[in-house]
């Protein structure tokens, strides 16, 4: 009889297990919803170490700047149509010792399909909705850039940037281009209920002359990088 009851209770937990189990998977393939990983509204802030690297011709070495910026929705307007325009400020400071100073202001406009982005009087369609990896579209169809194919990557995955982990994020390749003569990479993270949370843009001419060409050596151009340290509302 002990035996009987031993392997009654033996099953039961089994069960509970397996259950458990199946209800993490189901957790973890929950539908999110596409917003959630741009969440706009008055006060929700960001902030960021950026790291720069500019390469010269006839320099042997980059010049290196590092400084953090704030993103910071300050207000919103919506047109006749109902489509929101978030006014965002972003501020600038050379090291978390100091006082920060406004920069510059930039728009993000949420429709039900796209996120639109005007910064420095160029706007880039940053986003399409729903999120989903077979979507691609042209990012600077809204401006007179030459087509970039975007596309998205790594849907609804944990990642870990700088010293901080999020359980769910996407990847948004903007730009992967590279040859014998030069290197365009442009990649950003979204963070699920946080928005950015990384930016890596490089754009390098690379070593063309006789001896060097094919070497990857870096002959001028940028690097970029923007890593979240902070988010909140004030």
């Amino acid at each position: 009889m002990k035996h009987f009851t031993h392997i009654i209770r033996s099953g039961i937990f089994s069960l509970l297990a397996i259950s458990l189990i199946i209800s993490c998977k189901r957790d973890r393939s929950e539908p999110v919803d596409s917003n959630n990983y741009y969440p706009l509204e008055v006060g929700r802030y960001l902030i960021y170490d950026v790291k720069e690297e500019v390469y010269s011709a006839g320099q042997a070495n980059p010049v290196k700047k590092s400084w953090q910026e704030k993103d910071e929705v300050d207000r919103v307007s919506t047109d006749d149509e109902g489509i929101p325009t978030y006014i965002i400020s972003r501020s600038r400071r050379n090291s978390a010792a100091e006082y920060w100073q406004k920069e510059k202001e930039f728009t993000v406009q949420r429709y039900p399909d796209k996120l639109l982005t005007n910064i420095d009087n160029q706007t880039f369609f940053s986003l399409a909705f729903p999120v989903d990896p077979k979507v691609q579209w042209n990012g600077n169809s809204y401006n007179s850039l030459d087509a970039q194919n975007y596309h998205y990557e790594d849907l609804n995955k944990p990642v870990q940037v700088g010293t901080q982990s999020f359980d769910k994020a996407l990847v948004v390749v903007e730009r992967k281009d590279s040859s014998i003569i030069n290197r365009y990479i442009g990649v950003k993270q979204y963070g699920l209920g946080v928005g950015l949370i990384s930016d890596d843009q490089t754009a390098f001419e690379l070593c063309q002359s006789e001896d060097c060409i094919g070497s990857g050596k870096i002959e001028s151009g940028t690097h970029r990088a923007r890593i979240i340290v902070e988010f909140g509302k004030r």
